[in-house]
């Protein structure tokens, strides 16, 4: 029997379902190949003679399958599903973003239902309850302050949003830049070891770091508990960069006054109903849950896939790739 043989220029997909919401956006010239999920049984025939591979997941069983791989294109801007120890120096990691302003929108959207408790509103409403028609003016935005906690395109476009909604401005980064609060607008910026210092005068704070060894359980038992009892939480990184347990059990018991919750801890297989979390915050009546979709918006997905288009036509031309990602020591 021969073996299969790829042309020139192949590109596997294995996120195709994001492609097809937006009627097969890549139009580069290419052979493209569809993987219908990510795991190494779908993927690895595929990946012989490929140059590229569109992917937010890539493994050591792909890497070994990956005999011409040139290009790892991640469909977003984590990279935390690529065993890179496993990559030949000939492949390239690019990502890509465009969801800071989708997220921005997002994070001010919960703000805004948490301060308000929109939530509880609605459902005091619904039961026939005009309480809150009658009760003491509601709270804004203005004046309060934030927190944002990473300053890359997430925090940075937080922090726009912010000095637009006159709120007070405190940026945590891991190297803060001498002037760098003046030039951003910001009003204040701490750096990572000076976390917990500024956390009491949050009203919201915002978690917008990428998953590394250093900022998995970045938010623990003493972050929240030094977090004042009527803040609230916003995970728009990842689940994994907040203790689990710790900040079930500081909603639970009202140590925050809650939280917006993007991120999570467990995610779907072959779409099986799945709950996010070992721990029932869905039982928690100051939680807004949400699936990972803060950045999922129309515009983000036009300029993400826009880009991916052109680095593909990169590749092919021989030009620098967009978005390439330095590889960890």
């Amino acid at each position: 029997m021969m073996e299969k043989t790829h042309s020139p220029r192949t590109v596997v997909i294995a996120q195709w379902q994001a492609i097809e919401a937006f009627h097969q956006a890549l139009t580069t010239p290419a052979t493209y190949l569809i993987a219908p999920t990510a795991r190494d049984e779908d993927v690895v025939p595929l990946l012989p003679g490929a140059d590229v591979i569109v992917t937010g997941t890539f493994t050591r069983a792909m890497a070994n399958a990956a005999d011409s791989l040139r290009l790892i294109q991640t469909p977003g801007a984590g990279v935390n599903g690529i065993d890179f120890a496993a990559l030949s120096k000939q492949t390239t990691v690019c990502n890509v973003y465009g969801h800071e302003r989708g997220i921005a929108e997002y994070i001010f959207t919960t703000m805004a239902m948490l301060n308000r408790d929109y939530l509880g509103m609605d459902r005091r409403l619904r039961a026939g309850d005009w309480r809150d028609h009658l009760g003491m003016p509601l709270p804004e935005l203005q004046g309060k302050t934030i927190v944002i906690v990473g300053l890359g395109r997430i925090g940075a476009e937080t922090a726009r949003w912010a000095r637009f909604m006159e709120m007070n401005v405190i940026g945590v980064a891991r190297n803060p830049a001498p002037g760098s609060a003046r030039t951003s607008g910001i009003d204040r910026i701490a750096g990572i070891e000076s976390l917990r210092s500024v956390l009491p005068e949050a009203d919201f704070v915002a978690l917008s770091v990428p998953l590394t060894p250093e900022t998995t359980g970045l938010i623990g038992p003493d972050e929240l508990a030094a977090m004042k009892p009527n803040a609230y939480l916003i995970n728009v990184a990842r689940g994994e960069v907040v203790d689990e347990a710790a900040l079930y059990t500081a909603l639970r018991d009202r140590t925050i006054a809650g939280a917006a919750i993007d991120t999570w801890y467990r995610y779907p297989v072959d779409d099986q109903p799945t709950p996010p979390s070992a721990y029932p915050f869905h039982e928690l009546s100051n939680v807004v849950m949400t699936p990972h979709i803060a950045g999922a918006t129309e515009n983000t997905f036009f300029y993400r896939w826009a880009t991916i288009n052109e680095n593909l036509r990169r590749l092919w031309d021989g030009e620098p790739l967009r978005n390439p990602v330095i590889r960890p020591e």
